[in-house]
């Protein structure tokens, strides 16, 4: 049986795990809870602190989020490892008096090994990467 080359090319391109990462994103949750303390800079503005949380029984997701300021993206992305049943803070959803959110833009299972690797933590710390520190095509 000879398999036609462009349906060959279009397998060898496809993700292998393209439809398990898709699923990733369904395992990633934003809650706003208010501060534990009532001094807190966002709580003194009313604001409610945002966090990302992964709800997975058992997987690590890798992620990257965008801040939004008033609608409006900023620069700069945040790119962690996030283990399962844990959360990070990502900040307060009123600055300045103006709403602030945070967007996934990607999700996807990774081992923890990977991840190590990657961010040298898991869910520990947030990495962020400003838009000049990006790679770009000259």
């Amino acid at each position: 049986m000879r398999i036609p080359i462009f349906l060959l090319t279009l397998l060898l391109m496809t993700p292998l795990s393209a439809d398990e990462d898709s699923v990733a994103d369904n395992f990633i949750v934003f809650k706003t809870l208010p501060d534990k303390d009532a001094n807190s800079d966002c709580s003194q503005r009313g604001g409610l602190r945002v966090f990302v949380v992964n709800t997975h029984p058992d997987k690590i997701i890798d992620l990257s989020v965008d801040r939004y300021f008033s609608g409006v993206r900023q620069a700069g992305r945040s790119m962690f490892a996030l283990r399962q049943g844990h959360s990070q803070a990502l900040g307060c959803n009123i600055v300045m008096d103006s709403h602030q959110e945070w967007r996934l833009v990607s999700s996807y299972f990774i081992e923890a090994e990977t991840a190590i690797n990657r961010y040298g933590v898991i869910y520990l710390s947030l990495i962020h990467i400003s838009e000049p520190t990006r790679p770009r095509l000259i």
